[in-house]
């Protein structure tokens, strides 16, 4: 199995138990401005994991489905539309007045894979429908990337180590708990703000605004974020 059937656990949602509700609220809050989005417009939360920026969204008062690959944590997303799909090949057609995709969940694949990504979210909007894509910025990644780490969370022990490497960020991920060890390795392609924006401009999207984190900061090389918002042309 690829590294993202693996990774995707129950786990997951330990390692990065950072992210919750309470922070995807001001993150939604932003996108959907950043978006420009009318009340009840439909959105699509790609990878959306266990559901929260869904939720957030939805308080927000739109109609919202998420999609992801990973049925554990879909079972886990409560209050929550969600559709079990592989996000190079969404099942949907131009549904939607929006896609969001949070926290680097782009990159996973090669190339071809990554393009398709970008290929299936331009067919799942509607004519003039808005992308907004959050990730990570590779110039202050390859600056400030830390070796190696060590997490605790609820009984289980991780262990991190990342490197770069052919233009990916590896992070081996080992974790130890009741049911034993267990270990995978995320792999992400490094992506710079350039890179991003030649790939949404060949998938068929106009480039909007580029932001440096969830504040609206404009991007610079030193931004803890890399996020595009484009529209479909």
């Amino acid at each position: 199995m690829s590294w993202y059937e693996t990774a995707f656990r129950g786990e997951y949602l330990d390692l990065y138990y950072h992210r919750d509700d309470e922070a995807a609220k001001g993150e939604a809050a932003f996108a959907a401005e950043a978006l420009g989005l009318k009340e009840g417009a439909r959105v699509l939360d790609l990878a959306c994991g266990a559901g929260r920026h869904v939720r957030a969204l939805q308080e927000l008062g739109h109609d919202v489905v998420g999609s992801d690959l990973s049925p554990e944590l879909l079972a886990r997303a409560e209050q929550v539309r969600g559709v079990r799909a592989d996000m190079r090949t969404l099942p949907f057609g131009d549904a939607f007045d929006a896609v969001t995709c949070f926290f680097t969940s782009f990159g996973y694949f090669d190339e071809e894979g990554n393009r398709s990504t970008l290929a299936a979210v331009h067919a799942a909007l509607k004519p003039g429908g808005a992308f907004f894509l959050d990730f990570m910025n590779a110039t202050a990644v390859r600056a400030t990337l830390k070796p190696e780490g060590t997490i605790e969370r609820d009984g289980k022990t991780f262990h991190l180590r990342r490197r770069i490497e052919d233009g990916r960020v590896l992070k081996e991920v080992r974790f130890e708990g009741d049911a034993g060890a267990k270990s995978y390795t995320e792999s992400v392609r490094l992506y710079l703000h350039q890179d991003l924006v030649r790939l949404l401009v060949a998938a068929g999207f106009d480039i909007l605004a580029a932001y440096g984190d969830f504040d609206g900061s404009d991007f610079t090389t030193d931004s803890p974020r890399c996020i595009l918002v484009s529209r479909k042309a």
